[in-house]
């Protein structure tokens, strides 16, 4: 956003308060409407320290107006801005005291004044530099002088929402332009004498008033109850704990986390203790989440700008909003003893030595600043829809008022011949102005989208969201994640594969995890270690009560041992199992991963962990306070021991079949790095052990080479084709004592691994994904996997859900890359910093100029490329820059690709041109593949990421265009290419089940989060399905609300037509319609027929053409100005034939004196009041969309129910007149024989009507289209041309057409970009890979491409023979009117459709 100072002009003030006393309030009325006018008229621009006001834009455009307010401070600058003084050149002056604060409040952000960098900055990023510079002293609180300064900063942690008055709500409500708009012509109809018509709309508006102001309390105190929280908490200030409320919380505030709070009051970060939340609100996830205590390396990584985090920093944050399902006290903080010795001083009394004495956090953000304050705010506050119609239906009302003002003009020639008095003039003008735009027209607008809510809300599936609804219609392209989405979200343990060490390769499949020994080769000597379910102690060194076992632990080493002491009799396949996990306990039920705990109840073994003070005191172990140190017992947070054995207790009472594995330390499973570990040891062992699982490839990088089975790729390329999720295991023995168990990095710990084997899951399909993926293959909707699971895997699941077709081949790309590279440096990235700061691979490979492709002047090392192959037969692969198919004529050698790793950069590139020439003298162009285009390519991440970040433009979209399965996508990866379907024009769905795809569904055009909660931050839609079939449901709802939209907005507007049709014939004698004829039309046949037009229900199956989504596009536009001629037509004919009909007399009037009145009773009045009558009715049925975007019609009861009544009762006037309905309608007599007429021309204005709209229209609509083209061109060359020179900006029409080229028939090279001149619209482009030469050398892409148009190549479009006499200024011959008629404005994406002959489904 942008803030500018304002203050207000004394003088200009008061001029604007006089001009609004002149005008009757008109002025200040415009000025509330657009409040630019006010700023400019009335503000003067003021320096931002001075200004007595801020005025904000935003990105949309849209401005609003902040008072600034101003209190005095005391505190330095870092208390108001904290770590952002200590950046930049400025941080010299953290120190400075601050006397007074000038701040302001926009959309519940809160923004304060920097006196030296002379702008506002919100405080939602502020961080305290203590807790990056010295993290330990975080844990002592806040005083009672930091939080008076804290307070002025960041006021009370409520979500309070301001409840505006009754009488600001209908003020508000009153002064809409619409109501503004409806006060006016009720005035002017009182002035008209049309007192009944008046009357009920004033009641209907006033209705409309009252009924929407008891909706938008009820909204807003809904949300309000949502929104506030509060709950007593303990927090520790000055040192001491006291008792508090939530409200009083503020950043730096520690607080006590305790299980009675249900619901967590504010953002923070867990500093001692574990818990376990819900986090539906937030991620959509119903999965319970565990949080662990903070790291310090976690501050530097915050971002408290976002609302959410990664999931390496979320892990240790509780969100505000977010459920409290367990917590306990177990696990110490980064703090350790430090932060235990606090708690002696305030006299707690902790229940086991070594563990806090209760569980802490500190506070990171409040109030609105928080991730619910976040969901609040968008809630409030939605996006500005970028949806066309809306916009388009403004310009087409502003259409339909010239059309009126042109009315208006031709009439006034008749009213100065009957001599009007210039006041009824002007009466008269305005009333035309209140028939062509119909008062309702704005509110029939959103009838679609009620109808449509309703009825998704019917199925489970809720929206924040309305303005999203018609943008549903317009989805082309549906992403979806796998896991929990395409399948179902448990996995069934199909067995193990462990390493066979003699064979060096794979076992047999053992279907029952059960059956694997329980323990290693190596068995303890003794029950000896001292931890359990009851007394969860790990004796560290206790010599005096244990009897000196600690030194069993002691060890100097924290390298991995050499390959040969790395003995792998020492590790257990089932020790991996049971405990390489991240399952908790809650009320006696595991939760957790639904494959974690799949995982670990196939083994049978019993898992325990501290449940609480009771359970977590050990009777048996009795510590003195004195005892409690650096060598106190340290607990241990979980135990797991096989079925059917006892437990270890000090006293030996616990039996002596004792077999437990205590879990020390756990590495949750992170998204980038693909792989969990844990560090455990078993009960008498004088070593730890460390499991690791993860995704295949990224634990094989981590093992040692000779541990890897020679049958490792046949293995895992078998399960994944047939797919079945693959999970690798490894492991290792490690000797080391507690502290520097604890202090160990993760990296160390997942290094040097021993490979044990393959851990298989089936994951099947749910029932309904095949047949939705079938329905929206049929309907053309193009459907993409993105998932973070084997790309094999992927495929083989594509395959079966029929998204990737049987006979369609599949091409994987394989990323060869410099052995510089190694994926452990990208690993220790993410590590510490929680993401890639710099590009990946090849990053460096090309340098990208200007327009974002490949610089081949650029002298660069290779350090990457990308080779793509066919997942089924190496003779095929793909070329590396068109992606177009070749079939090799042999093999690729292994020479040329040996690996995926290049000694040097030398060899990168040596490879690279081998490889280029094995393409040049091995390969040729698949033309029956390629003419078919049945095709596509399979993504996996780290290609993705190059791919990005490297790859030209054209070869970026092209492989966006072929992919139909992304696999191992880190949550990121999955919003980026979202966003990146959005830059080539597709309108993108994308359904998930939260978690890691918050990102993607917040980037969508349409998010889908298949959750419980009803509203979630994550996506504009949540369904309570936990299938797929609710993506269909939103679709077919999209688009009958979107066609539901077009036919009102149509049918409104050619109603207004009509009704200014009959008003402007009727002007010609001074006549006009009566009141109760415009009540009987307005109130009786438009409004029921234009709400039940909306309440036709969807169709039940997906068409493939979309309904148009433009308003102004050719086939609307010739679609509604043919209804207008026919209709208007018909009107006209029947007044000329009035006047001929028997018992015909002119218009008279009882007083000849009284020119200024309406004549309202006469044979032209009756004539055609009767005809538009009939084609209000008529309009209706035929803009009355059914099939295939909504039913039949014939299923809207309501709307045939009033079809009929009020068709039979127009024909019950015109066949069957009376006096009492003559008088009421100030109706004539008319002949029979003309009653018969009007009914000839009823019954033919609906035939007309109806071939017109559903055959003579659409097949006029592309010559329309053209024709539109050829004024276009025409206006441009002959009237734009003579200003080119004076206006320089004003393009050559020739080259924004795409018509450029020279008839020479030289060659012409351009610039291959997705971004150049619009002539690619029309041209190929194709990467010539028999002559690499011609190409970049670095693999940054082609410099040049050869343009051609139509199917011949050549420099230019194809002309016509002839016409060579006239030449532009430039020397180029002027465009055919083939050329100029051609459509040239396409969607990127549809231009690479048509250039690599992609099929239509696509």
């Amino acid at each position: 956003i942008s803030v500018r100072g304002m203050s207000y002009s004394s003088l200009s003030l008061w001029i604007y308060s006089l001009v609004g006393i002149l005008t009757l309030g008109v002025s200040s009325l415009l000025c509330r409407w657009i409040p630019r006018w006010k700023i400019q008229w009335t503000m003067r621009p003021e320096h931002l320290g001075e200004a007595d006001f801020a005025v904000i834009e935003d990105e949309f455009g849209s401005i609003s107006i902040e008072g600034i307010r101003r209190r005095s401070y005391g505190g330095t600058l870092e208390s108001i801005f904290g770590s952002l003084t200590r950046k930049g050149p400025l941080h010299g002056h953290n120190d400075d005291i601050v006397s007074s604060l000038a701040m302001f409040t926009h959309r519940y952000y809160r923004f304060v004044y920097h006196p030296y960098l002379e702008k506002f900055l919100p405080n939602a990023c502020w961080m305290d530099s203590r807790w990056t510079r010295s993290p330990t002293v975080i844990r002592s609180g806040l005083t009672h002088d930091v939080c008076g300064l804290r307070t002025a900063i960041f006021g009370n942690n409520n979500i309070d929402i301001e409840e505006k008055s009754t009488g600001k709500l209908l003020i508000d409500e009153v002064l809409n332009p619409f109501y503004m708009f409806q006060v006016g012509s009720i005035i002017l109809w009182s002035l008209e004498d049309y007192y009944y018509y008046a009357a009920c709309i004033l009641l209907i508006s006033a209705s409309g008033i009252i009924e929407t102001l008891i909706e938008t309390r009820r909204n807003t105190r809904k949300i309000k109850e949502m929104a506030h929280f509060s709950c007593p908490v303990r927090i520790l200030r000055d040192g001491s704990w006291q008792n508090g409320s939530a409200e009083d919380l503020l950043p730096g505030d520690v607080f006590e986390v305790v299980g009675s709070m249900h619901i967590l009051p504010c953002d923070a970060v867990l500093l001692e203790g574990d818990c376990i939340v819900n986090e539906s609100m937030l991620t959509g996830e119903s999965v319970p989440v565990a949080k662990v205590p903070v790291i310090p390396s976690v501050f530097g990584k915050m971002r408290l700008a976002s609302s959410t985090f990664g999931s390496d920093i979320a892990k240790h944050v509780l969100f505000s909003g977010t459920r409290l399902v367990r917590v306990k006290k177990n696990t110490l903080g980064f703090g350790g003893v430090r932060w235990l010795d606090l708690e002696k001083h305030q006299g707690s009394q902790r229940t086991v030595i070594g563990a806090p004495a209760r569980a802490t956090a500190m506070v990171l953000r409040t109030g609105f600043n928080t991730t619910k304050g976040a969901l609040i705010r968008s809630i409030l506050f939605p996006r500005p829809n970028k949806f066309k119609f809306y916009e388009d239906s403004f310009r087409f009302i502003g259409v339909l008022a010239v059309i009126a003002l042109l009315g208006f003009l031709a009439s006034i020639g008749n009213f100065l011949r009957l001599g009007l008095s210039a006041n009824v003039i002007a009466i008269r003008a305005l009333d035309l102005v209140t028939v062509v735009v119909p008062p309702a027209l704005p509110a029939t607008m959103s009838i679609g989208v009620s109808f449509a809510l309703s009825r998704l809300r019917k199925s489970h599936i809720y929206c924040i969201s309305p303005t999203r609804i018609n943008v549903c219609g317009k989805i082309n392209v549906m992403c979806f994640d796998k896991t929990g989405t395409l399948t179902e979200e448990g996995l069934d343990v199909l067995g193990v594969r462990p390493t066979d060490a003699e064979s060096s390769r794979f076992a047999e499949l053992v279907e029952d995890p059960c059956s694997l020994p329980v323990g290693p080769a190596v068995a303890p000597s003794a029950p000896s270690s001292a931890f359990s379910s009851v007394g969860s102690t790990f004796a560290a060194n206790m010599h005096s009560t244990l009897g000196g076992l600690a030194s069993l632990d002691r060890s100097s080493s924290m390298t991995s041992p050499p390959r040969r002491l790395a003995d792998p009799s020492k590790l257990s396949l089932m020790h991996a199992l049971a405990t390489c996990h991240a399952v908790k306990l809650v009320d006696g039920q595991l939760v957790g991963d639904p494959l974690d705990v799949k995982m670990f109840e196939a083994t049978g073994w019993v898992f325990e962990e501290q449940e609480g003070e009771e359970a977590v005191g050990n009777p048996q172990v009795k510590l003195s306070s004195a005892a409690v140190g650096r060598t106190a017992a340290m607990p241990v947070p979980a135990v797991v021991r096989p079925p059917n054995t006892d437990r270890f207790t000090l006293d030996g009472a616990g039996g002596t079949n004792v077999y437990e594995l205590g879990i020390i330390r756990t590495f949750d499973f992170s998204a980038a790095l693909r792989r969990q570990s844990v560090v455990t040891k078993r009960l008498g062992a004088r070593y730890n052990e460390v499991y690791v699982k993860g995704a295949p490839e990224a634990i094989r990088e981590l093992c040692y080479s000779d541990t890897i089975p020679r049958d490792f790729d046949s293995v895992l390329l078998d399960y994944t084709n047939h797919g079945y999720r693959v999970i690798a295991v490894a492991g290792k023995p490690l000797k080391m004592s507690w502290p520097k168990l604890q202090r160990l990095k993760r990296d160390a710990v997942e290094a040097d691994l021993i490979f044990m084997g393959f851990l298989i899951f089936e994951n099947k399909l749910k029932p309904t994904t095949e047949p939705v993926i079938q329905e929206l293959r049929a309907a053309k909707i193009r459907q993409i996997m993105c998932t973070g699971d084997n790309v094999l895997t992927a495929i083989s699941v594509g395959r079966e859900c029929a998204m990737v077709p049987e006979d369609m081949r599949v091409y994987i790309p394989r990323l060869v890359r410099r052995k510089e590279i190694v994926p452990q440096q990208q690993q220790q990235q993410l590590t510490n910093g929680g993401g890639h700061s710099e590009p990946p691979l090849g990053s460096d490979s090309s340098t990208r100029d200007s327009n974002g492709n490949g610089n081949a002047d650029a002298d660069i090392d290779v350090r990457a490329m990308v080779v793509w192959e066919d997942a089924e037969d190496e003779l095929r692969v793909l070329d590396p820059y068109t992606l177009e198919p070749r079939a090799a004529t042999a093999p690729v050698k292994d020479r040329l690709v040996s690996s995926d790793m290049a000694e040097t950069s030398a060899e990168m590139q040596r490879q690279q041109q081998q490889y280029f020439g094995w393409l040049h003298n091995y390969t040729n162009p698949d033309i029956e593949l390629l003419s078919s285009g049945n095709y596509c390519v399979a993504v996996t991440g780290e290609v993705f990421r190059y791919m990005m970040d490297t790859a030209p433009d054209v070869t970026v979209g092209r492989m966006l265009m072929r992919g139909a399965v992304y696999a191992r996508m880190s949550p990121d990866e999955k919003a980026e290419l979202v966003e990146r379907l959005q830059t080539i024009g597709y309108c993108t769905g994308f359904c998930g089940d939260g978690a890691n795809d918050c990102g993607a569904l917040r980037a969508a055009d349409v998010g889908l989060s298949l959750s419980e909660a009803e509203a979630s931050v994550a996506a504009p839609f949540t369904s309570h399905s936990t299938d797929i079939q609710c993506v269909l449901e939103v679709i077919r709802e999209g688009r009958a609300a979107l066609v539901t939209s077009f036919s009102c907005f149509k049918y409104m507007a050619l109603y207004s037509i009509i009704q200014f049709t009959s008003v402007s014939i009727l002007y010609e004698f001074g006549g006009g319609l009566g009141d109760f004829q415009f009540l009987f039309i307005d109130l009786f046949i438009i409004v029921p027929l234009a709400i039940f037009m909306g309440r036709t229900p969807a169709f039940d199956k997906i068409a493939p053409k979309r309904p148009t989504a433009n308003l102004m596009s050719k086939k609307v536009l010739t679609s509604l100005f043919g209804q207008i001629i026919i209709n208007s037509a018909i009107q006209a004919i029947v007044f000329r034939l009035v006047k001929r009909s028997e018992n015909y007399s002119p218009p008279v009037r009882e007083d000849p004196t009284d020119v200024d009145s309406l004549l309202i009773r006469s044979f032209e009045n009756t004539a055609l009041f009767l005809a538009s009558s009939f084609q209000y009715i008529l309009v209706a049925c035929v803009f009355s969309i059914g099939p295939p975007y909504r039913q039949s019609n014939l299923r809207n009861r309501g709307l045939v129910t009033t079809c009929v009544l009020l068709s039979a009762f127009t024909v019950y006037l015109v066949m069957w007149p009376n006096e009492w309905a003559n008088d009421v309608f100030e109706l004539v007599m008319i002949s029979e024989g003309f009653r018969q007429t009007v009914m000839v021309f009823a019954v033919s204005n609906l035939a007309l009507s109806a071939v017109g709209e559903y055959w003579l229209f659409p097949w006029l609509s592309p010559y329309m289209a053209k024709a539109g083209r050829i004024a276009k061109y025409m206006f441009r060359r002959h009237v734009l041309s003579r200003f080119r020179r004076s206006y320089s900006r004003i393009p050559d029409y020739e080259t924004s057409m795409g018509i450029v080229g020279s008839r020479s028939g030289s060659d012409t090279e351009t610039n291959v970009h997705a971004n150049c001149a619009a002539a690619m619209s029309t041209a190929k482009y194709r990467y010539d890979s028999r002559h690499p030469e011609n190409n970049n050398a670095d693999g940054g892409g082609s410099s040049s491409a050869t343009v051609f148009f139509g199917e011949n190549e050549a420099s230019g479009p194809t002309f016509a023979q002839g016409d060579t006499g006239h030449h532009l200024e430039d020397g180029r011959e002027p465009p055919t009117w083939e050329e100029i008629t051609r459509k040239t404005e396409f969607k990127p994406f549809k231009r690479i459709l048509r250039d690599m002959g992609i099929p239509a489904w696509y």
